[in-house]
Order: C-alpha cells, then structure tokens, then sequence
C-alpha cells in the first residue's frame, strides 16, 4: 500500500509514479483529507480529522482489504488550505482513465451560508477558511460534487464526514450574523441547493443529513460515521457483506456504517447516500483482488450513431435507447436490438465475461454479408503442373449463419496463375489452378477461423500442348476482417490445403499455402 502526500504541499512525501507497463492497468485511486489545524479560532475544536484520513487510509492501501493502487492523505495547515486542497486533487487526477476508481474522502467543519428565498449553501471548510466568509473562502459542497461527477474514471466515491448544522460538538460552525438568522426560523432553515444529481457508477456518502450532527466520540477516536466505515470494512466485513460474496461493496458499506452510527448517537446522527451503479462492477470498497475481478459485470455498448433511437432489450427486457452502455450479468444472454419502427436488428445470444465490453456495432457486423476480394500469392509442392510460386487472386463472399451465435460460411473462388519454367523440365509455360472452396466457421473478434474444401483444377499449356487435371484437396483458411470504415473492410487471409493431382495418370501428392490481402464491403 502507498500511504502519500503529494509533494512539497503534502507534507513532504513523494507519490510513486507508476511504471511504464502499469499505465493501462485499471487503477484505484484515493485522496483522504483531514482537515484539523485552522486558522481562524473560531473553527477549533474538532479532534480526530486528521487520524480519520489515516485511518481508512491505512484500511484502504491494505492489499487485502481495499487493495487501492494510490492512497494520498493530506493533513497538516499548509497542505490542506483552499489552494493546497485543490491543486492536490488535481495533481493526484491528472492521470486518471476511464476503468479507473477514484475515492475523494473529506473530513473537518462544514458551515453554510444562508438565504432565506434561494435556500442554503453548503461548504466545507478548508484549513484557511474563515467563518464569517465561507463564499470567499470555503469551497462549496456542490463544487466538490461536480469536481468528483466530471473525472474521466468510470467508478467514483465522495465521502463528506462534516455537517452544517452549527451544534456545539459536532463537525459544524456557523457564523454570528447565519446563526442569528437561523434563531428567527420556527423550524429548519430553507433546504439547500440541489446539487448535480449522481451518475452512473457514482457514489456520494454524506455522514448525517442536512442538519443534523456529524460527531466526534472520544472512545472511539474518530468520528462516528468513519468509525463504523472503517469497521464495516475490516472487523466486521463478514457482518457488512450482505450478499456474503466476500467483497463489500459501497452500498453495504454505508448500510453498515449508518445503522451503526445511528445506534450510537441514539438518532441524532442518520447518515445519507447518494448511488447510481450501472458499471461492469460495483463500486468495491473491501476485499480481495480476486474476488473484485470476478465479480465485475460485462457491458453492452453502442457508439455509432447510426443507431440512435434504436431500443437494446437483454433476456427480453427493455434497458434503453441506444447509443448507449448497459451492464449485463456475465454468462450467455439473448441481445435484441430494435429500430423505432419495431424492426429487429439484431437477435442474438451473446456470452460474455466478466468484465468484457461487447459492442452492439461488432454484433451487428457479424451479421453483414460481405464480399473480398484478395491478391497475393501461392506456393506449391509437389506435381508437376505447377510451379514453386504462382501469383493468386481470390473473391471471397461471407454470410452469416442463420443460427444463434457468431458463425459464418464462405464460399471462396481462388486463382493461381504463372508462367515460366516448367518444374520438372526446362519449358516455358502458363500454368494455373482454379479451386473453389466451402467453409464453415466462428467469427473471432475481427477475424474468423473457417474450414474450407476445396475442389481444384490445374492446367498447363506449352509448346508442347495442354494438360490439365482434375485434382482434389481440403485445407484450413485463417483471415481477418477489420473495418476501416463503416462500408469498407480490409481482408487478410491465410490457408494451406493438401490433395492428389495426376502425374502420368498416377495420382500424386501434391500440397501448398497461399498469402492475400484486399478489400472487402457489406453486401446490401
């Protein structure tokens, strides 16, 4: 585990960078700020802050309990002042990617600024932060929601352990001038701005509701809410883990961490949630590498636009419009793609793994007829109507098989021609063979596998007259079909065959391989 700061402004401890050969890993990343010493003295107080950062920051970076890749904790005046705060996130983000998690845990006052028509504002409170301007100082809760919402990683957590309610004893100050105003309300201040609402694969855990009391317990030595959080994850992991999968995802942890704080504080303190998780896994907070890697969810993904409006339906059951990315569980189920008008694109019964992105537009393509054509050359052993090497041509035309599954058939129509010495004499002639080959085959990805029989007929012709015979040969074709754009294909193909040719009327072994390359398009 990596327990960080970054740089000079972090404490004095260096982040690692990742070596070369991790770049395109999926990450977990976490930045835990605990937030204590403060300038103002009217923002004392609070006591463990600063152990609650590293405490689940320890918890975290442990590689058997939440195995993140990069923990940064930030603690002390001059790292966590406004500036600090947000230039370490950004440093600690800059390299995020889309398969990465990322974790933003705060700790320390919260405050609010009030309004009695548009409502509250809400803020946490930076180690330079004061009181009485938190506009100018502060940075406002809805800010950090966008800042976590807007990173490119796919799974995200926010973590506030801080309130806003101003009671004495807990993780909230309010000023003399907001205080006074709330005095003059018969119940609760005006309810706060609405904040960006979660995305998909976004977690947000608040320790207490809007005004209510985040606080701190001197026999537990953190506060409450991070307590229990901590808890969830390692002592009590086999209580937390409501699935009993051995991973402990967010959503049970927070279950575990709410009840618990909850019993604690005799309902003075009811933490919150906010989740939306549709990603290829949940959002794991504890547990086992392995058991992450299992447990992850396959997605479905559509990008082109050609499909827009058009609806995915998974084991029968509507998920949306497309374009579009929708989990599915691993294992096989049956994709149906619609257009508006109720016309079926696509119905197919896919198996995915945990894990594997399928995209709707490779499905679809599988289904295309599409017909190549192919130069290169072929290599001959054996006989004597041919030569060593002859240039080829090929036409290729592909159809899908109308069963389940990504199989096609091919029917292939080859031609090698060459003149020049005669193999088993010093002639000239203008030899060739025309084969014409069936095959059968899954499609690979790009690429398919297909065995083909082939029927050949070789001929020469020379001074000395034609010969022709009639051979026979099978073999296997290995090719690959990769789209360059949405109506064009470049073709690669490899095969061998084996098979008789008369020699003298003797029928004789004869055996060879060709190499092409060409175009190819779908078929209307």
């Amino acid at each position: 585990m990596m327990l960080s700061l970054l740089g000079a402004a972090f404490a004095g401890a260096v982040a690692v960078p990742p070596s070369t050969s991790d770049v395109y890993q999926p990450r977990r990343v976490a930045v835990l700020v605990g937030v204590q010493d403060y300038a103002d003295p009217a923002l004392q107080g609070l006591k463990f802050p600063e152990k609650d950062a590293r405490d689940l920051g320890t918890v975290l970076g442990s590689e058997d309990v939440g195995g993140f890749d990069r923990v940064f904790v930030i603690s002390g005046r001059d790292a966590t002042s406004r500036d600090g705060l947000l230039r370490a996130v950004k440093l600690a983000t800059a390299d995020l990617q889309r398969d990465d998690t990322f974790l933003l845990y705060l700790s320390g006052h919260g405050t609010l600024a009030l309004d009695p028509i548009d409502g509250s504002e809400l803020y946490f409170l930076p180690s330079d932060g004061r009181l009485d301007a938190p506009e100018a100082t502060g940075i406002a809760v809805e800010d950090v929601e966008a800042l976590v919402h807007e990173l490119p990683a796919r799974r995200r957590v926010l973590i506030l352990d801080t309130c806003h309610n101003g009671r004495a004893g807990s993780r909230s100050a309010v000023s003399a001038p907001t205080q006074q105003l709330l005095s003059g309300f018969r119940g609760e201040p005006p309810a706060p701005r609405g904040g960006r609402d979660v995305s998909e694969s976004e977690a947000r855990l608040y320790a207490a509701q809007y005004w209510q009391p985040a606080m701190e317990d001197p026999t537990l030595q953190n506060g409450v809410y991070t307590h229990f959080l901590i808890d969830a994850l390692t002592r009590s992991a086999g209580t937390s883990d409501l699935d009993e999968d051995g991973l402990v995802d967010v959503m049970e942890a927070h279950q575990y961490a709410r009840d618990k704080t909850m019993a604690w504080t005799g309902g003075l303190q009811m933490p919150r949630a906010e989740y939306r998780i549709v990603g290829r896994e949940e959002i794991f907070l504890g547990g086992a590498q392995r058991l992450r890697g299992a447990a992850e969810r396959a997605l479905i993904a559509a990008c082109d636009a050609i499909l827009a409006r058009a609806r995915l339906f998974v084991n029968g059951t509507p998920r949306g419009e497309l374009p579009g990315v929708y989990a599915i569980d691993p294992g096989a189920n049956l994709v149906e793609v619609r257009t508006a008008d109720g016309r079926t694109l696509l119905r197919e019964r896919v198996v995915a793994q945990a894990g594997e992105t399928v995209p709707v537009e490779e499905l679809l393509r599988r289904k295309e007829s599409t017909l190549s054509v192919l130069g290169g050359a072929s290599f001959h052993q054996g006989g004597e109507l041919l030569p060593p090497v002859s240039a080829s041509l090929a036409a290729v035309w592909a159809n899908p098989v109308v069963v389940s599954g990504p199989w096609r058939s091919e029917v292939a129509l080859t031609a090698d021609l060459a003149q020049g010495l005669a193999p088993t004499q010093a002639v000239e002639q203008t030899s060739g063979a025309f084969a014409l080959g069936v095959g059968f085959g899954p499609t690979l990805g790009p690429g398919w596998l297909a065995l083909t029989a082939q029927g050949r007929e070789v001929w020469r012709t020379s001074e000395y007259g034609a010969q022709a015979g009639v051979g026979g040969a099978g073999g296997l074709a290995i090719g690959a079909d990769l789209p360059l754009t949405r109506s064009a294909r470049l073709a690669l193909r490899a095969d061998g065959w084996y098979g008789v040719e008369p020699v003298a009327d003797v029928p004789t072994a004869v055996w060879g391989a060709g190499l092409r390359v060409g175009l190819g398009a779908p078929l209307p």
